[in-house]
């Protein structure tokens, strides 16, 4: 992940971020952690840059 830095997201942005969280937690049945990253160098790529992550509490 070294050609991306934490994005830089507002408060409405977050709080978008967590209904997402909910909305597929509920889905997958397992709690999900979404995490935001922006490119280095201020490109924007096709979604293959997403990248998803799930952890168990």
């Amino acid at each position: 992940m070294e050609n991306y830095r934490p994005a830089n997201l507002s408060p409405a942005q977050i709080e978008q971020l967590q209904r997402m969280e909910h909305e597929f937690a509920e889905l997958t049945g397992e709690p999900l952690v979404l995490i935001a990253y922006a490119s280095q160098n201020g490109r924007t790529t096709s979604s293959s840059s997403v990248h998803g992550f799930s952890t168990k509490k």
